[in-house]
């Protein structure tokens, strides 16, 4: 194994062994042994050579040190106070002159090169010095290239620069028509600093030179010695020599102009890239800053829904349990009427919730109608004094005597919206003091005045750091974990985000501990005062007026029913649409039909449009028919035309509006009207609870099915219902959810579930209000 391994390095190191064994002669290896250091010197103006911290670093010095490898010589730069050079690195015979080379000799070439011109792009081509005659050619002072040219071609206006860059400079300038130098500096320099202006324009044969050592002729035994070793040296060594100082050339850094035209493309998608990242990473940063806020929000939000739902929730099941166990009639008074007010808590809250939404999503219009503002704060501010006095506050009112009986156009229900929210949150937050509401009114020249609403207070006040966040929604004064104050944090955003779109300005002056006064401003236009007008007097109709009342909702029924009844008509109910239809097809004689479109079987369309078809088919004349419905959207309207129905009414129906429309199609009789305070509607509050009762269980089965057009059918009828009682809260929750319905948005068990929890907690405030 010892000879294997013995053998395979030696036939590893044969080669080069072989390659750098020198065959020198007796009188050579002592004149080695004689002359262990040699002084040499080299040209400064070789760019592959240069000095640095007085040491010689380059492409000749690393063939120095090669050759000293090989034959033993050690070689010593020569300073000018120290032994005279006995050889200088790098020199061209062909390009010196007789003077130049005398006392010199050269070794074996071990590096070619040749003359390379750089001119303009636009120039010619040049391949012989002849066509350089009457030119100025640029040259690096001092080397063979210019002494050369000098002897050899005087016709030629030389134009010595002392370095080979300034060289290209010359010509850059148009300081010189030309530039000369070797090949192997001249490429390498013009590709890095003036390929957007220079180029190549030819190589000149007669000034190829190979490159040698000079060797003073007083030691003919060192230039034999050199010749040997520079034979020595393998042809994969010397390129890798040439190749590690031809690429690692000190040339500087390239122009702008040079970088410009090599990389445009490059360059022009860094730009690009740039602006993109600039462009984005502030939108970045703001994004991650408002989902970081928005989770924030998101944490505060579920915290304080927590508390405001576990807090009337705990009551509400204590009530109830309570009432489980034997209780006198005025405790289950007491527990009742804590469920109740628990329940009314939990609705409240969520209304501000489904405003907070509609907001949100900038689904609510201000409308602008007659108000008298004097008249409508001053109804809001004694429906508080109930509240104010049940805590002994002093609730005062002041209205400017120049604003009382004046009308001007506003939206009265979101004024009467945020005056409450004010005045609610001023009696919340004061235990003892006064709660006051001031209204004033500056009239302006036109025909607006600038109504200015404050309300103060002497309650616990609002810091300073707290008041940036004022009106910031789930924004709530009072953070502590043993809060004495309930509420969503959603009052004063809605009122901030319903004054801003009433294009008005609420702002809140406060201190800790003194109380505060909230200021609203709001420009309104003057107009006439509208006239109180009276209950009208409602048309009679004859005896024999017949008309089909087409609804599946009893409650529903019973009210239109009696309407019906009020202006005389024969009423015939049908519970679904085939049966409406069965009663058309025995040719029964109606005036009108009344026609709900959602109905359990087929809709009202597919009812209105089959009625026609066999009108059609028999060729009689067609019957009125009215569509009732709590939908008013342009999709149900474009709907009922498609279906050939004459008239559209919107639930809740009134008796004027229900005559008007009966008026064009049946008789009236003599005398033609009646008092319209003759007529009244009691309402039947168990039948309502039957029919909400009846309608929820339906939802609660739609949604544990996960049944979409069920779940949508009964919203549908709770919200007819409570539209034709007068229930608004229901009615909006109702509302609401058939529109999310309707929306085809993902439908989950856990958001059909709280649908129902909600619905559930309306259904019981309608019922027992």
């Amino acid at each position: 194994m010892h000879i294997l391994v013995t053998t395979l390095l030696i036939m590893l190191v044969l080669p080069t062994a072989l390659a750098q064994t020198l065959m020198l002669t007796p009188d050579e290896q002592r004149w080695i042994k004689d002359h262990p250091e040699v002084p040499y010197s080299f040209i400064a103006s070789w760019p592959l050579d240069y000095k640095e911290s007085e040491k010689h670093i380059g492409l000749s010095r690393e063939y120095l040190d090669k050759i000293s490898e090989i034959s033993g010589l050690k070689f010593i730069l020569s300073h000018r106070d120290g032994p005279r050079a006995q050889l200088i690195t790098a020199l061209a015979p062909e390009l010196l002159t007789s003077i130049q080379s005398t006392g010199w000799s050269f070794s074996h070439r071990w590096l070619s090169t040749t003359a390379l011109i750089v001119a303009h792009n636009s120039s010619g081509i040049i391949q012989s010095l002849e066509q350089l005659k009457g030119k100025r050619v640029a040259v690096r002072s001092g080397t063979y290239f210019e002494h050369w040219l000098q002897e050899k071609f005087p016709d030629i206006t030389l134009v010595p620069m002392p370095h080979t860059r300034e060289v290209f400079e010359a010509v850059y300038n148009d300081a010189a028509d030309v530039g000369l130098g070797p090949d192997l500096v001249m490429r390498p320099l013009l590709y890095r600093y003036f390929s957007d202006k220079l180029t190549i324009a030819g190589q000149i044969p007669e000034m190829m030179a190979g490159l040698s050592m000079a060797i003073t002729d007083a030691e003919p035994q060192l230039l034999n010695i050199v010749n040997k070793a520079l034979a020595a040296i393998p042809a994969e060594e010397a390129n890798k020599i040439y190749d590690r100082w031809a690429s690692d050339m000190k040339l500087g850094y390239p122009s702008i102009g040079v970088i410009l035209s090599l990389y445009q493309l490059e360059i022009g998608i860094f730009a690009l890239l740039l602006l993109l990242l600039a462009f984005l990473l502030p939108r970045a940063v703001y994004l991650r800053r408002k989902a970081t806020a928005s989770e924030a929000r998101k944490t505060q939000f579920l915290a304080m829904m927590s508390h405001e739902i576990r807090t009337p929730m705990n009551a509400m099941i204590a009530a109830l349990e309570l009432l489980k166990r034997p209780v006198n009639s005025e405790q289950r008074e007491q527990y009742l009427a804590l469920a109740n007010s628990s329940a009314s808590s939990l609705l409240a809250l969520l209304n501000d919730i489904l405003e907070h939404s509609q907001l949100s999503s900038r689904r609510v219009n201000i409308v602008q109608a007659p108000l008298a503002p004097d008249t409508l704060i001053s109804t809001v501010c004694e429906s508080y004094r109930p509240m104010a006095e049940q805590k002994g506050l002093r609730l005062l009112v002041s209205i400017d005597d120049r604003i009382r009986g004046i009308w001007m156009l506003g939206d009265a229900n979101r004024l009467r919206q945020i005056t409450n929210n004010l005045l609610s949150n001023a009696i919340k937050f004061t235990e003892t003091g006064v709660v006051s509401l001031t209204l004033d009114g500056e009239i302006k020249g036109n025909n607006s005045c600038l109504m200015t609403l404050e309300v103060s207070d002497t309650g616990i006040g609002i810091a300073k750091d707290q008041q940036h966040n004022l009106f910031a929604a789930w924004s709530q004064v009072d953070h502590a974990a043993d809060r004495r104050y309930s509420g969503s944090g959603l009052g004063l955003w809605i009122s901030y985000q319903l004054v801003t779109l009433m294009r008005g300005t609420l702002r809140c002056h406060s201190r800790l501990g003194e109380g505060s006064i909230f200021t609203l401003q709001l420009e309104m236009k003057k107009c006439d005062a509208v006239k109180q007008v009276l209950e009208p007097d409602l048309p009679r109709f004859t005896s024999d007026t017949s008309i089909l009342l087409v609804e599946d909702h009893p409650a529903a029924q019973r009210m239109v029913r009696a309407q019906l009844e009020t202006l005389g008509c024969q009423v015939e109910v049908a519970i679904n649409g085939q049966q409406a239809l069965w009663l058309v097809e025995e040719e029964n004689y109606y005036d009108a039909i009344l026609l709900d479109i959602n109905l359990p079987d087929i809709s009202g369309y597919e009812v209105a449009r089959q009625i026609r078809i066999l009108e059609k088919a028999r060729d009689v004349e067609k019957i009125p028919i009215i569509a009732i419905s709590a939908m008013s959207d342009d999709t149900h309207y474009q709907q009922c035309e498609e279906s050939q129905i004459d008239e559209v009414l919107s639930k809740p129906i009134v008796l004027p509006t229900l005559a008007k429309s009966l008026r064009r199609w049946c008789h009236l009789a003599s005398p033609v009207v009646i008092k319209a305070p003759t007529i009244q509607l009691v309402t039947n509050y168990t039948e309502l609870q039957r029919c909400l009762e009846e309608d929820l269980a339906g939802f609660y089965t739609a949604s544990e099915s996960q049944n979409r057009q069920l779940l949508r059918y009964y919203a549908h009828r709770l919200r007819g219902a409570a539209q034709m009682y007068q229930r608004s809260t229901l009615a909006r929750l109702a509302t609401h959810i058939e529109s999310e319905l309707r929306s085809e948005s993902e439908l989950t068990r856990e958001l059909s579930r709280g649908w129902f929890e909600s619905l559930k907690s309306a259904v019981t405030s309608a019922i027992h209000p």
